[in-house]
Formats: C-alpha cells, structure tokens, sequence
C-alpha cells in the first residue's frame, strides 16, 4: 500500500541529531562502540526518512534530495579510502564535500518548504 503523507521530517531531524552526538562521542574520546551505534542508529532514521520521502504518491526528485544522496554516496566512497586504501588527504576531501553537500541539500529543502508554504 503506498504512503499518502508528508515525508516522515521526524526522522531525518532525528537522525541528524544522532549524528551530531555520535561525532561529539567520536572527538570526546568515548568507547568506540558508543560512536558506532550511534552512527547506526542515525544511518536507520534517515533511511526511514528516504523511504517515506520515495513512498509518497506523486514524487518527484528535487535538488535538495539530489544533494543529500550525493552526499551520502561521497561518505560511502570516503569511508572507503579511510579504512581499505588509506588516504587521509583524500578522505578528508571526499568527507568535509559530503557534508557540505548534505547541509546545501537540507537548507534547499527547508528553503523550498518555506516557499510552498508562503504561495
């Protein structure tokens, strides 16, 4: 059965909250696995958060979803490099665009938000 209703905003805010705490347990030298299930915590909420955005009838890709999931694909790649090949310049390149590029696509999207609903 497919979703009539608005995006789920809950979790991708959720989410992203998440991952704030799980980078602030990362730098403030808490046990690994604290900032690991974080990370995973965050990865399933804003997967949630996708899967109600492609759910709802009638959608069409915009911008900001473009930016997030290039985003997200950039840190994948990132990650690669971090653990598999190690290259620190080139993670920090690849991770620092990803972020940038998911900030872009969350401010378009609330940007496009306010707009549709000032009209």
């Amino acid at each position: 059965m497919k979703q009539t209703q608005k995006p789920k905003k809950a979790f991708l805010y959720s989410g992203l909250g998440i991952l704030l705490a799980a980078f602030a347990a990362g730098r403030t030298g808490m046990p690994a696995y604290v900032f690991w299930i974080l990370l995973g915590a965050a990865v399933t909420l804003k997967t949630l958060f996708l899967i109600s955005v492609f759910r709802v009838k009638g959608f069409r890709p915009a911008l900001w979803l473009y930016l997030i999931l290039t985003g997200v694909a950039l840190i994948l790649v990132a990650l690669l490099f971090r653990t598999v090949f190690h290259a620190p310049a080139l993670y920090g390149i690849l991770f620092y665009s990803a972020v940038s590029l998911k900030v872009a696509g969350l401010i378009l999207m609330l940007y496009s938000g306010i707009r549709k609903t000032s009209r």
